[in-house]
This record gives structure tokens, sequence and C-alpha cells, in this order.
């Protein structure tokens, strides 16, 4: 879409051609004094571009789509869905993944979730049918889940990469039951901590992967990646 530009369209199939996925946010809140929610970007590696959060809940689940999803491109706030009744609803992300699917998100914290909140959701949900969206709510990640997620994503730089023959050394070395710990030692760098850093940007682009909900450290075992798109792990509306 043109930059600055605001089309209104009704709310059938073929809002599926406006590539809404790259849009600008239609709506950016203001920075207050003493205000609750945290404005800011996010770096996402899987498109290397920022993307505008209104709230610390918003940045943990662009990390997490960022870290399992496979978007290739992903727009904060792009449209405001209005019924005949005048109802109206922003919802925080539209994603194009890998397979060519588009998706809405929405983020709630799991406490918020009131009949209200569920309402809008369903409607919204009704009208992403209607579109030809898929339509997912995301809210708070387990403790342990997101302190791992929030470590791994601090080597989501491609300069992590510790290149692609020193990878497949190390998946070449690797045997059932190794441990993170393994993959470090296993790993051809020049140091220890650099041999870390390769490890950890493996796991955050999923060529290796742990359990989530495990304690990260070097006993930590190794499992098969997941070759699915994953589930948000908690519950949902």
């Amino acid at each position: 879409m043109q930059a600055g530009a605001i089309q209104l369209a009704p709310l059938d199939a073929g809002l599926l051609a406006m590539e809404l996925y790259d849009a600008d946010p239609i709506r950016v809140g203001n920075a207050y004094p003493h205000q609750r929610n945290y404005h800011g970007y996010y770096w996402m590696a899987a498109t290397e571009k920022h993307v505008w959060h209104e709230s610390l809940l918003e940045r943990s689940s662009l990390m997490w789509l960022d870290h399992t999803a496979d978007i290739v491109a992903i727009a904060s706030q792009p449209v405001l869905f209005v019924n005949g009744d005048g109802v109206r609803h922003y919802p925080d992300f539209l994603a194009l993944d890998e397979r060519g699917v588009q998706t809405v998100y929405d983020v709630k914290p799991y406490g918020r979730l009131n009949a209200k909140a569920r309402a809008q959701f369903e409607w919204t949900r009704e009208v992403c049918k209607t579109v030809g969206w898929d339509y997912r709510v995301l809210t708070e990640l387990p403790h342990q889940h997101q302190v791992n997620l929030t470590w791994l994503a601090q080597f989501r730089q491609p300069g992590h990469h510790p290149g692609p023959e020193a990878e497949a050394e190390l998946l070449a070395g690797l045997n059932p039951g190794s441990t993170v710990g393994d993959a470090i030692n296993l790993m051809a760098a020049k140091s220890t901590p650099q041999a870390r850093s390769n490890v950890f940007h493996l796991l955050w682009t999923g060529i290796l992967a742990i359990d989530m909900n495990a304690r990260l450290s070097n006993s930590t075992p190794l499992i098969t990646a997941a070759s699915t798109r994953q589930e948000f792990p908690h519950v949902r509306p």
C-alpha cells in the first residue's frame, strides 16, 4: 500500500490482495508520563525489519513469532475493522508466512480475557473467516519459556551463525542424548564464548531445539526440532 494513504474497503476476500502485511500502522499511540504500557520497536530476524509494538506483551508475541513461525512479512495494526453497528477493532498484527497464508493476530493478557474481549475476538474471527485470513489470539508465555526465548533472542542476528561448514560438522557430530554443552564443545569456533553464541543462534533458528519449558543450561538435552508450525503454548479463547 502507498505510504501514508488510508483506504476504505469492504470486509471481504478483496482484502487478501491488498498486501496489508506490508502496510504502515493505521494507529500509533502517544507516549505520556507514567504510562503503564511500553511502546517500542522489535527487530525481527525473520524479516530483517523493525515492527512497532505498544506493550511488552506484544513485544513478547513478536519474539515468539520470530522464533517459531515462518513469517516473511508482518505489519503492526495495519487495519481498522468497523461493522454496521459502528463496532471498531484494531487487530494487533497481520502477517504473511512462507505458505502464503495471511494471519491476523490479537494480543491480550490472559487475565483480561473477559466476556467483552471474547465477544470481540469471536467477531474478529468471523471477519477473518469471511476475508480468508487465519486468526489467532496470543497471551502470555509460560515463565520459563519466556525466559529462554528472551535469552535466545539476543543471538537472533545472522552474524552469530557459525557458517554452513561448521553447522554441518556440528550436526554430524551430535547423537541422541546430546546436550547443549555437547554442542558447544563440538562447535568449531575460535573461542568458547563464540561457540556458545553460535549454538544459541542455531537454537534460535530451529536448527537445534530444546524443550523451551526446561531451564536452559549446558546439561539441557537437545531434542528433534518441530517440523510443523507450533501452537502458542498457552490456553487460547
